[in-house]
């Protein structure tokens, strides 16, 4: 009995219906959304990673091809230089001591005064790259000839992992040579390139020349990727690796990987995902273990504790404030039925908050206020209403009696012989009688046509001064326009850039179609406006200050324009100091409205 009392009770509180209905629906939404966005962004994350990788992947190409290029250029010019294969071709066929006696009599017999050789042609071309660690020119018929240049002693001696030597026939070649023949060589952190030398003549296999690029760059750049996954990335050449960074992979996962077109693979019980590349001879591969990914999800259990803390908090949030909301209902339904009963004098307490039932409250006040002022002064409510009908109709007499005074003095001065006088205030009687219409839009040729009267005005007030040009395509004669939009502008143009002192001020208006728009220019030979001002100008223009929205000038048609027709339209000034100025206004074709 007592439960069905409470049911009973909680479904005639709507309060109690809101806050069960916003306490389930926060609940929901919160759950599907976290686990919406939790599962797309660890997707996002994991992408991300991958398109990194790939990305890091053509950085590498790139930079391995690059050398290539380097590589296949140097050996061109080798080829080419007549000289110095004859130079590399007997060092390979004949050991230091004869070749250096071969290029001291070289060197005696030469009207140069620079020496050249091997070493110094080799310096020239290797030096300037600074990946290269040494460079190796050894003799395909004779084992005991090679010669090492070194262009790097510090990388070079720490990648030199283990070498077997044998001590060789005479001294050190050049300055910068080892001169020594290694059986065995074991580097590491090192790139070997070997380019075959033949006889050019005879195209033999005479030697080959190895190049010993360090991967301090490759290095540098997988590392510049700034991330805590460690991915695995190995480079082949020919179906050989060349190179590997965080290699330290099971060797199956690396061979399966490699001959599998899949982006996933699954090896004993582990998830790892797949990158390739493939780009000249070489194949570039990256390895992803699933639980590196993983490291970038880690804050869901967090992200679950967190938004169960504040879900909790938000309702209990919405308990209290739906409470205090409730209990103010409440307070507003018992002075309604106060109300009822014919009493007038009760008033709902307001409350400093400024929200709907303070509004309410107060409305309710004002209305009780109100119906009591009525039932007290109804005849003299009903006076007052009569004295304001009269003061409209007043009003109304009030432009009649302007434009019927404006009549009779131009009829004087048509009576007294002042021809001019007369066509003027005839002009501004028009002019006063266009203003005071209560249309919003006019066709634009009557607009066009007060801007006419408006400048026949000033013809009139300064004869022989200025020169008019309008030209109106016909068929956007009866686009729709807000009214008093030209004659502002163009007694800006008046007021500020009409030069008295000459008789060469030119004004046109043109009406340009413009697909789904229409554009307005108005272009003057004025004084112009200066850079500054113009910035000024500008600002003024697209400024949210509405303070200056009173006066009808440029910004006032501006806003005019955005409010009527949205954003995208209203005008622009272009101009410069003493040439003139240009003020375009953009229109939607047909009056499209915005609002």
């Amino acid at each position: 009995m007592l439960i069905n009392k409470y049911i009973k009770r909680f479904k005639s509180k709507i309060f109690h219906k809101i806050l069960l209905t916003s306490s389930l629906t926060i609940i929901v939404t919160v759950i599907f959304l976290f686990v919406l966005l939790t599962n797309y962004y660890s997707d996002v994350i994991v992408q991300k990673e991958l398109n990194l990788n790939v990305r890091t992947m053509e950085q590498l190409s790139d930079y391995l091809v690059h050398k290539d290029e380097s590589l296949k250029e140097i050996t061109l010019n080798l080829y080419t230089s007549g000289e110095m294969m004859e130079d590399i071709s007997f060092a390979l066929h004949n050991g230091y001591e004869e070749y250096n006696e071969y290029r001291l009599d070289k060197f005696t017999n030469s009207p140069s005064f620079m020496p050249k050789n091997i070493d110094r042609y080799f310096y020239g071309h290797f030096s300037q790259d600074q990946d290269i660690n040494a460079v190796l020119l050894s003799s395909e018929k004779y084992s005991s000839i090679e010669y090492l240049f070194i262009y790097n002693y510090m990388r070079w001696n720490s990648s030199i992992v283990n070498v077997i030597t044998n001590p060789v026939r005479g001294d050190n070649p050049f300055p910068r040579n080892e001169m020594l023949r290694p059986i065995i060589r074991e580097l590491r952190d090192t790139i070997t390139k070997t380019i075959q030398i033949n006889n050019p003549s005879s195209l033999e296999k005479i030697g080959k020349l190895s190049v010993y690029y360090s991967t301090e760059t490759l290095n540098k750049t997988i590392e510049s990727k700034n991330t805590d996954v460690h991915s695995s990335y190995f480079i082949f050449e020919n179906d050989q690796l060349i190179y590997s960074y965080y290699g330290n992979l099971p060797e199956n996962v690396v061979i399966t990987a490699l001959t599998n077109n899949q982006d996933k693979l699954e090896l004993d019980g582990k998830k790892y995902f797949i990158n390739k590349f493939k780009n000249n001879n070489y194949q570039l591969l990256t390895v992803i273990p699933e639980s590196e990914l993983m490291k970038l999800s880690f804050f869901r259990g967090t992200m679950w504790v967190l938004v169960s803390v504040l879900t909790i908090i938000s309702l209990i949030i919405t308990y209290y404030t739906m409470k205090n909301y409730s209990a103010r209902i409440q307070l507003i339904d018992t002075t309604i039925k106060e109300v009822e009963t014919g009493n007038l004098d009760v008033r709902i307490p307001t409350s400093k908050r400024d929200d709907e039932l303070t509004t309410i409250a107060n409305s309710f006040n004002s209305m009780l206020d109100q119906v009591n002022y009525y039932i007290q002064h109804f005849y003299v409510l009903t006076m007052k209403q009569q004295q304001a009908e009269l003061k409209a109709l007043q009003a109304q007499i009030n432009p009649h009696f302007l434009f019927n005074t404006l009549e009779v003095i131009r009829m004087q001065a048509l009576i007294d012989g002042s021809k001019q006088s007369s066509k003027m205030i005839f002009l501004l009687s028009k002019l006063f009688r266009y203003t005071l219409e209560s249309k919003e839009m006019v066709p634009l040729y009557l607009e066009i046509e007060n801007a006419k009267q408006y400048l026949e005005l000033i013809q009139l007030h300064y004869p022989n001064k200025l020169h008019v040009e309008i030209h109106t395509p016909k068929q956007l004669e009866q686009l729709q326009i807000q009214k008093l939009t030209l004659q502002p502008i163009i007694e800006n143009y008046i007021v500020h850039g009409f030069k008295v002192d000459i008789s060469n001020n030119c004004l046109s208006i043109d009406v340009i179609d413009n697909n789904d728009n229409v554009i307005i220019k108005i272009q003057d030979n004025g004084k112009g406006i200066s850079a500054n001002r113009l910035k000024e100008i500008s600002v003024h223009l697209n400024s949210s200050d509405e303070s200056e929205l009173k006066s009808i000038g440029l910004k006032n048609i501006h806003h005019r324009l955005k409010l009527k027709h949205g954003e995208s339209y209203g005008l622009t000034i272009e101009s410069k100091e003493n040439e003139g100025t240009i003020v375009s206004i953009l229109l939607p074709k047909g009056g499209i409205n915005h609002v």
